[in-house]
C-alpha cells in the first residue's frame, strides 16, 4: 500500500550530441550504455527532445528520514 505513496516516477534525462547524464554513475556517458542498464525504463528517440527514462532502485533523499 505505502510502497506506490513513495515509488518514484521515471526521471528523464535528454540526449545530447550522443551523451546523456547517468544516475548511476553520476556523469555524462553514452546513451547506448542505457540499453543495458537495469535502471532504465524507456529510451526515446523519436520525440522532440530525445529521452532517456529510468527509475533509480534507491530511495529518493526526500523520503529518507534519518531522524527515524
Amino acid at each position: 500500500m505505502f510502497r506506490s505513496l513513495i515509488s518514484r516516477a521515471a526521471e528523464e534525462h535528454l540526449i545530447d550530441d550522443g551523451r546523456v547524464y547517468c544516475p548511476l554513475r553520476k556523469r555524462d556517458v553514452e546513451f547506448d550504455l542505457c540499453a543495458g542498464c537495469p535502471w532504465t525504463t524507456s529510451i526515446d528517440l523519436k520525440a522532440n527532445a530525445p529521452v532517456v527514462r529510468c527509475r533509480p532502485e534507491s530511495s529518493p533523499v526526500w523520503v529518507v528520514r534519518p531522524w527515524l
